[in-house]
This record gives structure tokens, C-alpha cells and sequence, in this order.
């Protein structure tokens, strides 16, 4: 195939496709923020059994604190530095699961957010750019009446025009670039890009007799 697939689309099935990009990728982002959000959330269980711990280490602490009570405060204090050592693995475990909760929340949401989008934004960004630098070039050319730029549209044209739509503007497509007769090809890529018409020059205006000097 002659040229690419994006040279070939008309400007406004580009901006077209700018837009279904845009609701694509914008859609997956709030689904992935949504999704680790939700999973976030289950981080609570986690955080329970933090306090969870904290109240076992308090009731080991108010235990510890009958350890001075004669005859029996030996078995007291061995009780409490049980159930303290139970409340801290209680806390150690609840911070863990908040953590491992905290990081699949962001692996599940970055990979929903990413995963559809990043592919497709690569793919499309880097030559759509390119297409408005080339856009915005041509038509600051275009105001100076760059005969380079009306060469470059018009080879363009002949190269990723369909053979149908050149025969609407040359009878010869061929033959007109060879000679330099860009003007119809050039309008015809720019009808495509979205630039505008181009502006033709005003025919010289033939002298009339006896208008010469002596």
C-alpha cells in the first residue's frame, strides 16, 4: 500500500479518532482508579487487626502490672509477656496485610489504567503530533506563496491520493507534476488536510492598445 494508513485519513476522520482515543483512555483511567480505590478499601481488614493488636498488647500491659503481687505475680508477668508478644505479631501481621493490600490496589489500578491505553496512545500520539507540525509548516509556507510547499502537497497527493480522486482534479496527474502545474493537486491535498483553499494568483491583465508610451 502506497503510503500509510494515517496519511491516507481525511483531517476530520483524524479528529475523529482524537476523540474516541480520548474517551478510551479517559474511560480506563477511571476504571483503574475506581478498581484500586475499591481494592484499597479492603485494606481495612488490615488495619482492624492492628487495633486488634493494640488492645491484646494493652490487656498484656494491665496483666504485666499484677506481676508485682506477691506469690503470684511470677506467673502473672509470664501470662502477660505472652499475650504482649501476641498483640505485637497481631500488629506486625495487620500492617503486612495493609501494605500487600496498599501495593495490589495500585498493580490492579495501574494495569487497568494502563494496560489498554498505553499501547494505543504510543501507537497513535507520536504521528499525530507529527501530522500538526506538518500542518502548522505548510501553512505558514502557504502564506508566503512557498512554490516549494505547493510542489510538496502536490507530490503528496499523487502518492497517497486514490486514483479516483486525482482524476477529479487532473486529467493527467502525472504529467501536471512533471510540468509544474501543482496548483489543482496541491488543492487537492489540502481539501484533505483541512488547510483551507489555496489561494490563487490573480491572472496578469493584458495591456490595452495604445495604453504604451510614444
Amino acid at each position: 500500500m502506497i503510503g500509510s494508513v494515517e496519511s491516507r485519513l481525511r483531517q476530520r476522520s483524524i479528529v475523529a479518532i482524537d476523540l474516541l482515543v480520548v474517551l478510551w483512555t479517559a474511560a480506563w483511567l477511571v476504571l483503574g482508579i475506581a478498581v484500586g480505590t475499591f481494592v484499597a478499601r479492603l485494606g481495612a481488614v488490615g488495619d482492624g487487626m492492628e487495633n486488634t493488636g493494640r488492645a491484646i498488647g494493652r490487656a498484656g500491659d494491665a496483666i504485666d502490672q499484677l506481676s508485682d503481687v506477691p506469690l503470684v505475680g511470677e506467673g502473672f508477668a509470664t501470662v502477660a509477656q505472652e499475650i504482649q508478644g501476641i498483640g505485637r505479631a497481631t500488629v506486625q501481621n495487620g500492617r503486612s496485610v495493609e501494605d500487600d493490600v496498599d501495593s495490589l490496589a495500585l498493580l490492579i489500578g495501574a494495569g487497568l489504567a494502563l494496560g489498554p491505553t498505553l499501547p494505543i496512545l504510543v501507537l497513535w500520539v507520536p504521528p499525530r503530533v507529527s501530522r500538526e507540525r506538518e500542518r502548522h509548516t505548510l501553512r505558514k509556507s502557504l502564506k508566503s506563496d512557498d512554490r516549494v510547499a505547493l510542489a510538496y502537497l502536490a507530490n503528496r497527493a499523487v502518492a497517497t491520493r486514490l486514483f479516483r480522486e486525482l482524476r477529479k482534479a487532473s486529467d493527467d496527474p502525472v504529467a501536471d507534476l512533471a510540468a509544474g502545474r501543482y496548483e489543482e493537486l496541491a488543492a487537492l491535498e489540502l481539501d484533505h488536510l483541512s488547510l483551507g483553499s489555496l489561494r490563487r494568483r490573480p491572472a496578469a491583465q493584458p495591456e490595452e492598445p495604445g495604453s504604451a508610451g510614444p
